[in-house]
C-alpha cells in the first residue's frame, strides 16, 4: 500500500472512531498523534487530522469554510459568510495581506469562489 492510501485509511478510521461518540475525543486524538509518530507518520499527521475532519462533517452533512481576506473582516463580508455557512459548519478567517482586497471562499479544501484583487491582477498579465 502506498504512502497516500495510508493517509487516507489513517484518516477514514480516524473519522470512523470520532464519529462513534462513545470516546474522549481528545484522548482518541492524542493516542491516534502516538500511534501515527509510532508508524513514522508524525510529519503527515496535520494532513491526515485535515482529512479525517473533512471525512466526518461530510458523513454529518457539514462542511469546513474558509474565508480569507486582505484585512479583518467587514460587516459586509461576514454577511455573505452567514449566507453560505449552515449551523455545525466549521468557519476558519484567515487574513492574507497579499490578496490586496476583495475575498476568497474555500469550502472543504477543494471548492473556491476567489473575488480577491490578486486573482484578478494573476488573470490580466
Amino acid at each position: 500500500m502506498n504512502k497516500q492510501a495510508k493517509i487516507k485509511l489513517y484518516a477514514k478510521a480516524l473519522a470512523e472512531i470520532l464519529a462513534n461518540k462513545k470516546f474522549d475525543e481528545k484522548k482518541v486524538i492524542a493516542n491516534f498523534v502516538k500511534l501515527l509518530v509510532g508508524q513514522g507518520y508524525e510529519k503527515k499527521s496535520g494532513e491526515i487530522l485535515n482529512l479525517a475532519e473533512n471525512m466526518l462533517l461530510a458523513k454529518q452533512g457539514k462542511k469546513r469554510i474558509t474565508f480569507e481576506t486582505a484585512r479583518k473582516t467587514t460587516a459586509g463580508q461576514k454577511k455573505i459568510l452567514e449566507g453560505i455557512a449552515q449551523i455545525g459548519d466549521v468557519i476558519n478567517e484567515k487574513i492574507k495581506p497579499e490578496l490586496i482586497a476583495g475575498v476568497k471562499i474555500i469550502i472543504n479544501d477543494s471548492k473556491q469562489f476567489d473575488a480577491s484583487m490578486q486573482s484578478k491582477l494573476q488573470r490580466i498579465i
